[in-house]
């Protein structure tokens, strides 16, 4: 690895993938993927996946195993503390300080494009499935949107962003984005090691689902957004990073 890697890198790696032009951003695409050949791309963004946390947890987490044995692993430098503004990095390829957005009001009135209007632009159909209040901020913006109820337990949401994402892909879209909360929800409601554990090989199962659903020559992105930043176990792992994820289906 010839340089460090950073969240902002995500959307311009993306964006290269699907033949997307991008505006000026601060991220640049990340060459390990060139040449991948792929037509489509999921990006699945874990809440809460610290690049520490994920290699504490490796073991009991099969399908990101394998993704990142047949892919890639890279150890990606977090760009903010916290979700919103950890997302807008990842789908603008801005740092925080030049998107402004640090709340979903901001998000909803940003005149900002994030790299699934890019896409939208050049008629390249996506979707987004994210809990609604942030869904809404797509609307008008993105082929489809979705949005699952905050209000829903942690096992359910994820399960209802597995089976929406899943529909969603009967559209035959060429970018999915997908965002998993149950890490973070369990950490924020104070569990240790063995809940986050079941969050965490919960989303790994649903990763899965969606890798059989996919049709070949998809790329998936498992991203996560900040590392734990809440709970008991706040600091105990690398505070710094987070496991970035790149699987080809059909990558032989």
């Amino acid at each position: 690895m010839s340089r460090s890697i950073r969240l902002i890198d995500v959307a311009p790696t993306m964006a290269r993938v699907l033949g997307v032009k991008t505006p000026f951003i601060d991220g640049v695409p990340i060459d390990e993927v060139e040449g991948w050949e792929c037509d489509r791309v999921v990006l699945a963004i874990v809440d809460s996946l610290g690049y520490g946390l994920y290699k504490a947890l490796e073991p009991d987490l099969p399908k990101m195993r394998s993704m990142a044995k047949e892919g890639l692993l890279l150890k990606a430098e977090c760009v903010a503390p916290s979700t919103t503004p950890a997302i807008a990095s990842i789908l603008t390829g801005l740092m925080p300080h030049n998107h402004g957005i640090s709340n979903t009001r901001q998000a909803s009135e940003s005149e900002i494009r994030s790299f699934l209007e890019w896409a939208n632009s050049e008629k390249v159909r996506s979707s987004v499935v994210m809990e609604e209040e942030g869904a809404r901020t797509f609307e008008g913006f993105v082929s489809m949107v979705m949005g699952v109820p905050k209000s829903l337990g942690v096992r359910d949401f994820d399960r209802e962003i597995l089976t929406l994402s899943l529909a969603s892909l009967g559209t035959d879209p060429r970018l999915l984005v997908a965002h998993f909360v149950g890490i973070d929800r369990i950490a924020h409601q104070g569990g240790g090691v063995d809940e986050i554990r079941d969050a965490a090989s919960a989303v790994d199962g649903h990763l899965g689902d969606l890798a059989a659903a996919i049709p070949e020559r998809t790329m998936i992105v498992v991203c996560g957004d900040h590392p734990l930043h809440a709970g008991k176990l706040k600091g105990v792992f690398d505070s710094k990073h987070v496991a970035l994820i790149f699987w080809k289906k059909g990558n032989d």
